[in-house]
Formats: structure tokens, C-alpha cells, sequence
């Protein structure tokens, strides 16, 4: 069970899926995707559960961090501009150029960069503002040019979509010259001169030469070249007809920033990585050398909740794929001041300042720093900003008048952000339903400038913790089962479930929150707990099983708490050698009343005798061996071992006489017949185990003490007594019950007298009457064994008559026999079996 659970449940944690992103590609055809899929879906939610949880925990003990702060649009923002009589503020969006006066005033406070998270997909549809310049793009070069103010300061967002066709820009044909503007030594500085040609609506070719590289431009004719020379400071100006293999070379926007944006990463390539279908960019207008760039895109899973950032993501161009940071991530690259990025060992180092973890795929789990959504726009950062403040101190500025707001932006990182009510602006995070977007972007950056993050375990180690748990399911279940046989014990059954899980919940919280480390939760509890609860289905079948063969084995009247001991432990039914008490037992005149009485009513009332006897061997931990007729034999010391077997032995005999005595009245009346037996115990070394044939099997006694209980209860009748016990019986039990001697016998087939006792009483519940009598015994048998035959006589015929000792009346006749004929010198008091009566020799 532990194998099965364990492994599927691990198997699937093992084939997790690597990427947030659904593969495009069909799985093989030998992979049953819709059952697999579904399963894994379904643990990965559950996974995920667990997750957030952890996540929000590790909130708990963290300090929101300060190195990024939102600027954020918010409805307030938004409220206050409306009202506002200032160009442009009123509108929305915004001007480009309000926007970058924005960036502007921000570097000035003191921000280190100014990453930009609003979208400039299409060319601004404001008018110009004075003192911008004139053109029908002039908000867009009125940006561009505040941007170049602040070179390397301000980073523009991008977005992409993984999913969908590929959208290609169609190739314009209404160009049908190209224009020389210029040959360059390096390809970056040919992008910037494209970046130019590609401004003016107009396609741009780079082509190479050698070692160098050309730039082109699309000519209507000849003049229209020239007019571009003049513009682009490209005085000398060759000009030839389009020709189609040129669009080989063509540059569009696209092509234009990827080339500005791509990054080179040593140990990963850019196959391991999101295949992205498609972009969007930045206007061409904005697309230059003081600028960097970076994705803003949020991926969320499939329970739609934003919980990794997608760091590097790929992007073809003419068959070559090229990998694009994100904004964080740039920004990270900006501060380092490198280009340089190497992956390695589970993290992405940026330079030699940081690293960070990040899965092969480029995505990187994000560590929140805080349990919940702060107040405002903030999300887990410490602080958040309205947009409004920065325009204020903005207008305050340009009137020259001192800024209103002091922003505390000193050394820090400013993520400028719309936070409106939009949906499109707040995403589902573990930390609430309404995380503005800006906000994740700056708590991923805090995590790279902090080189902290999550890290996944590897598969191998989350397929070991599933089968490991498994395991330890079902080793609880098996090993505690014996719990299961009473409500307090299943509680308790159940509490040690709930501790292993709550254990390992703790552990792997643990490990988390000081590790950083996210082992899977959910596969190995599910493992463990579904092992645990087949484990007991199986237990609780072998367990009837192993119950079957005791009873089989021991009877069905074997007592409770020796069967749950023998089920626990079967050895105690292994074949050895040991000492033990065996008892016997006979109904007196049994085979008289047998052919008195009709057989239904003979059959009820030996029933019902079996079953008080044995019932009373049940309740002092005996155990019955067998029915022979009338006669019943049951054995102490086995399966369980114990000292105390002739006590038990001794105290049943008592107690079948005290519940026999209580039954006779009843059964006289429903059958018409009392019922009277004789009994006897003996103790020695006896060989105990299960015995038999392959047909039939029984668990029993063997040995000398056997034989000699039944000879003893035999001789009952010889002696009228009811209970005789063997001499090792009566030495052993002699300090709890009181025997007294009734004569020394020689067996046939013994060399060696056995001393027979009668078990009279339990000691302190004589009476004085008992007391007389048992002293008058000893002082006759005293006399009798010193052969002064007439003083003997004498005193047993006195206990013959006052207490009707049935023992005293057989020294009285032996006595007279004895006065008669006195026995010889030699004699030592004992009688052979012949010589103690016929029923003797019978036995």
C-alpha cells in the first residue's frame, strides 16, 4: 500500500510541471495526458494551497522592503488631475512629455532608476504641448528627449503573450528605393541610426560589408532620399532600387528592440526558456540608447494567482531566438552596472553583485515580504506614493517654487505604475485578490538586489519525501493497530496521524521559512494519509485473520486479552518447553445421569455446564485445551507466560466450585438433575505449541503433569474429595491458598511417591470451624505416620464423625486394618495405586 500510494502520488509530484506556461507541443502518445493532467492538476492545487500558506508565514517574520517604492496613478491621483486647469493634466492617458517631466523630477528627488510600467504600444494620441516641438509625434520625441536628460535612469515596460499565433509586421512594398545613410563599425550603433529611419514610418536595412555594416532607408524617389539625407546628417546620399532579397535585412520595430533589449546569459540557453509569440514594445520614437527596457508581463497559475516572476523569456527572430530581461531584472543590471549574466547551479547571478534563484525556464518564485496587502497601493513594499504628490512637486519646480512633498527617494527604486480600480492593474497573489502590479514588480526587484528568493527541491528529493511518507503511514498504521480495539485507543490511533502530519506541516514550514526551500506538502501527506487508511483495511483484514487463527488455535472461549497479546505477538505461540499448571476437571456420575435424561435436555445442560467452566478459566487468564466427554482439561502459563499459573490454576478451581454451587438450584429446575464434579491441578515442565496433523492442529500441552492431573481428579473418589492438587502445585500457590495432606501415592508405571494435596480454602477465608478441623487432620496424620495406629484411629474417627471427613473415614479404616495387622518395619506410609482403591487403578 505504502509502494502504491507512494508511487503514483510521487510520480506525479516527480513529472510536475516546469513551466507555469502549457506546453504547445501534443505529450507522447503513450502518456494518458487527460488522466495524467488532471491528476497533477488536481495535487498541484492542492500543492499551491500549502504554498501560499508557507508564503504568507514567512511574510510574517520578514520587514517590508524599502529599496523599491511604488509611484502610483491611483483613483485619487486620477480625481485630483481631473479637477486640474494645467495642459494636458486633465486628460487621459496623460501626454508622453507630463509622463517624462514625471521621470524627471523623480531622478531628481534622489531615485536611482525610474522603471516606467505604463504601456507606449501606439504612437501618443495628444497633441503637442508647448514648449514641445512641432511633428505629428512630438509628445513622443518631447518624451524621448526628457528621457535622454536622465541617460541610463529610466527603464520602459514591455509586454508579451506565450500564447496565440505569431503576428509578423507585413513587408511594405510601397518603398521602392533604399537610401544609403551610413556604414558602421558596430551594430549598435547601426540600430540607433534604424531607430531613426524607422521613426519616420519608413522601413530601414541593415546590411553588411565586411567587417562593417550599412544602413538603409525606403525612398519613394529620389528626392524623397534626399530629404532623408538632410534630415538624418547624411549629406552624401546613394540611392538604389528596392530589391527583394533586401528584405532579408529589413529591420521593423520589433527586430529594432529585440536588438536593444536582448541579453547574452552564460549556462542557459534560450531554447530552455518561454517561447513568446508575441511583443509589445515601445514606439519606435522611444526606442533609444539612453533607454533600457524590461518585460512587466505577470504570469499566473491556473488557480489565476500571481506567484513567480518570469525573468527571462525568448523571442525568434529570422530562426534565432533571443532571450529579453524583465524590468526588474534590468533594473538589477542597471544598478549592477553590468550586461553580464551567468546561470548557474539554480540562480541567475547579475554580475558579480547578484544572485538569485531561478528555475531553467527563467522564472523565479516570488519571496513576499509581507503576510498581506498593505494599505494603499503598496502591496508587500513599505511604501507607496501618489502620482499626484510627484506632479505637484513637478509644477512646483517649473514655477520655481520650493516642492511640496519631501518623497524620501534617496538611493532608491521607483516603479511608476498605474494602481486604479481596473482589473487589468491588480492581479490575485497569496497575499489577496487586489495586488497592484507595480507592486510585484518592485518586490521582485528587492528580491534580486537582496539575492533572495524560493527554491524549488529538486523532484528527486519531493519523490523521496512522498514515498518516504508513505511509508511512515503505513508503518504507523500498522504498528499502532493494536490501538484500534477501544474508542480511547482509536482517538489515539488518529492523534498519532495527526502528529506525523502536523510534524512534517511543521518541518517543511520550517524549512521554508529559514531555507527558503519549498519541499512539496501535498503529495507526501495525501501519501501518507492514504497509506495510513489502506494500511488499516489491511491491518484490520490481517488482523481478523490472525484473530481467526487464534481462536482456531486457542478456542473460541480464549480470553480477550490473551488473544490481543498472541495477535501482537505470534511467537508466543512457538512450540518450547516450560513450567505450567494444568487442570482437570469430571461431572460426578456423569454417565448415570446421561441415560436419565432426554438428549436435547442432556445436551442443554452440559452446555451450559462447559460454559461456566469455561468462562471461569476465560476470566483467570486459563486456557481451555479440550472436551473429552464430561471431562474438561485447561492449562495456565501459555500462550502467556506467567509466574502466578498454579495461583490462577488453584483459583479457578475455587471459583467452579462457588458458580457450580450457585447454579444448582436453576438447573434442578429446568432439567430436574444437580450437577457435582471433582477436579484436579498439578504443575511441571509441559512441552506447549500448536500440535497436530496438516489436517488438524491444536495448541496443547504435553508431558508428565498431564497425565498426573488426570490421575489425580481420578482418585477423587477414593479419597471424596473435590479438588486435589499435585505436591509442586501446593508449594507453589501455598502462600495464597491452604492445602492440606491427604497421602503419599505411588502410581503404577512411577518409581517415585507423589505427595497429594487437598485445596481446601483461600487463606483468610477459613473459619475457626475449618481451622479445628485441618489441625485435628495434621495431629492424626502425624500419628499415623509415626505408626501409633490406635491414638490415629482414634482422632480420625473423631474428625469422621464431627465434620464428616470423608479423608478421616479411610485413615479410620486403614487404622483398624492396621491394629490388625501392623504393615512391616520397612513401611514408609505410602500406597500404591492398587493399594488406595479400584477407582485407582482405573485411572
Amino acid at each position: 500500500m505504502a509502494l502504491l500510494f507512494g508511487g503514483v502520488l510521487g510520480l506525479l509530484v516527480y513529472l510536475r510541471p516546469t513551466s507555469v506556461v502549457p506546453p504547445r507541443d501534443p505529450p507522447a502518445a503513450w502518456v494518458p495526458s487527460a488522466a495524467v493532467g488532471a491528476a497533477q492538476a488536481w495535487l498541484e492545487g492542492w500543492e499551491r494551497v500549502t504554498y501560499d500558506w508557507r508564503v504568507r508565514e514567512l511574510g510574517e517574520r520578514s520587514e517590508r522592503p524599502d529599496e523599491a517604492v511604488v509611484i502610483a496613478i491611483d483613483d485619487e491621483t486620477l480625481a485630483e488631475a481631473r479637477q486640474d486647469s494645467r495642459p494636458g493634466v486633465a486628460t487621459q492617458p496623460w501626454p508622453r512629455q507630463l509622463v517624462g517631466r514625471m521621470v524627471h523630477r523623480l531622478v531628481q528627488e534622489g531615485a536611482l532608476l525610474v522603471l516606467v510600467d505604463l504601456p507606449f504600444t501606439d504612437l501618443s494620441p495628444n497633441a503637442c504641448v508647448p514648449p514641445a516641438p512641432a511633428g505629428p509625434s512630438c509628445d513622443d520625441a518631447a518624451f524621448a528627449a526628457l528621457l535622454e536628460r536622465e541617460p541610463g535612469r529610466a527603464l520602459l515596460a514591455f509586454t508579451w503573450e506565450a500564447q496565440g499565433p505569431r503576428v509578423l509586421p507585413p513587408a511594405n512594398r510601397l518603398w521602392p528605393y533604399r537610401a544609403k545613410l551610413g556604414v558602421y563599425e558596430s551594430s549598435e550603433a547601426a540600430y540607433l541610426r534604424a531607430q531613426a529611419v524607422l521613426a519616420g514610418q519608413r522601413p530601414a536595412f541593415i546590411i553588411p560589408a565586411g567587417s562593417q555594416v550599412e544602413v538603409w532607408g525606403g525612398a519613394m524617389d529620389e528626392a524623397d532620399a534626399r530629404g532623408l539625407g538632410a534630415r538624418l546628417g547624411a549629406p552624401t546620399l546613394i540611392l538604389e532600387p528596392r530589391r527583394a532579397a533586401d528584405d532579408t535585412y529589413r529591420v521593423g520595430p520589433t527586430e529594432l528592440f529585440v536588438a536593444l533589449t536582448e541579453v547574452q546569459v552564460e549556462g542557459l540557453e534560450a531554447t530552455d526558456l518561454i517561447e513568446l509569440r508575441h511583443l509589445e514594445h515601445p514606439v519606435v520614437p522611444l526606442l533609444g540608447g539612453s533607454s533600457g527596457y524590461g518585460a512587466s508581463t505577470l504570469l499566473a497559475g491556473r488557480d489565476g494567482r500571481v506567484r513567480a516572476m518570469p525573468h527571462l523569456v525568448s523571442y525568434t527572430v529570422r530562426g534565432k531566438r533571443h532571450i529579453l530581461p524583465s524590468l526588474p531584472l534590468a533594473a538589477a543590471m542597471r544598478l549592477a552596472g553590468t550586461r553580464s549574466l551567468r546561470y548557474a547551479e539554480g540562480r541567475l547571478h547579475v554580475g558579480d553583485t547578484y544572485a538569485f534563484p531561478m528555475s531553467r525556464a527563467g522564472i523565479s518564485l516570488l519571496r513576499w515580504d509581507a503576510p498581506n496587502v498593505g494599505r494603499g497601493s503598496r502591496g508587500s513594499l513599505a511604501r507607496s506614493i501618489r502620482a499626484w504628490n510627484v506632479l505637484l512637486n513637478v509644477f512646483d519646480v517649473e514655477d520655481e517654487r520650493p516642492a511640496r512633498f519631501e518623497n524620501d527617494l534617496e538611493g532608491r527604486t521607483v516603479v511608476l505604475t498605474r494602481t486604479t480600480g481596473e482589473s487589468a492593474h491588480l492581479h490575485t497573489t497569496p497575499l489577496g485578490p487586489r495586488t497592484p502590479g507595480g507592486a510585484i514588480l518592485g518586490q521582485a526587484l528587492a528580491n534580486i538586489l537582496r539575492s533572495d528568493g524560493i527554491t524549488r527541491a529538486a523532484p528527486d528529493l519531493d519523490l523521496l519525501l512522498t514515498v518516504g511518507l508513505a511509508f511512515l503511514g503505513a508503518f504507523l498504521a500498522l504498528s499502532l493497530s493494536f490501538l484500534l480495539r477501544s474508542v480511547r485507543g482509536a482517538v489515539l490511533y488518529v492523534g498519532f496521524l495527526v502528529a506525523a502530519m502536523a510534524g512534517y506541516t511543521f518541518g517543511a514550514a520550517y524549512v521554508f521559512v529559514e531555507q527558503r526551500l519549498w519541499v512539496a506538502m501535498a503529495g507526501p501527506l495525501l501519501a501518507m494519509v492514504g497509506a495510513f487508511v489502506a494500511t488499516i483495511r489491511y491491518a484490520y483484514g490481517t488482523e481478523r485473520q490472525i484473530r481467526d487463527f487464534v481462536h482456531n488455535a486457542l478456542g473460541r472461549y480464549v480470553s480477550p486479552d490473551v488473544a490481543r497479546l498472541v495477535a501482537r505477538d505470534l511467537s508466543l505461540m512457538r512450540p518450547e518447553r516450560r513450567q505450567m499448571s494444568v487442570y482437570v476437571c469430571d461431572i460426578e456420575g456423569f454417565t448415570r445421569l446421561s441415560e436419565g435424561l432426554p438428549p436435547e435436555q442432556l445436551v442443554g445442560l452440559f452446555n451450559d455446564y462447559l460454559t461456566e467452566i469455561s468462562a471461569v478459566v476465560r476470566a483467570t487468564a486459563g486456557q481451555v485445551d479440550k472436551y473429552i466427554g464430561d471431562s474438561v482439561m485447561a492449562f495456565w502459563g501459555a500462550p502467556v507466560r506467567t509466574d502466578r499459573h498454579a495461583h490462577l490454576a488453584c483459583e479457578a478451581a475455587l471459583k467452579m466450585r462457588e458458580v457450580l454451587a450457585e447454579r444448582q438450584a436453576p438447573w434442578e429446575k429446568k432439567y430436574g438433575h444437580r450437577l457435582s464434579f471433582r477436579a484436579a491441578v498439578d504443575t511441571g515442565e509441559l512441552v506447549v505449541g500448536d500440535l497436530g496433523s496438516e489436517l488438524k492442529s491444536h495448541y496443547t500441552v504435553l508431558g508428565d503433569a498431564v497425565g498426573m492431573a488426570s490421575r489425580l481428579e481420578a482418585i477423587n473418589k477414593v479419597y471424596g474429595t473435590f479438588v486435589l492438587a499435585g505436591d509442586t502445585t501446593a508449594q507453589l500457590a501455598s502462600g495464597s491458598y491452604v492445602f492440606r495432606v491427604v497421602d503419599q501415592v505411588r502410581f503404577k508405571g512411577r518409581a517415585q511417591p507423589v505427595r497429594v494435596h487437598e485445596l481446601v480454602a483461600r487463606r483468610g477465608e477459613l473459619t475457626p470451624r475449618m481451622q479445628e478441623q485441618l489441625a485435628l487432620h495434621e495431629q492424626a496424620l502425624t500419628a499415623y505416620h509415626q505408626r501409633r495406629f490406635a491414638e490415629a484411629h482414634a482422632l480420625f474417627e473423631r474428625a469422621s464423625m464431627e465434620y464428616q471427613d470423608a479423608v478421616a473415614t479411610l485413615y479410620t479404616a486403614r487404622c483398624a486394618r492396621f491394629l490388625v495387622t501392623p504393615p512391616p518395619a520397612d513401611w514408609d506410609g505410602v500406597h500404591g495405586v492398587d493399594e488406595v482403591g479400584p477407582t485407582a487403578s482405573a485411572a
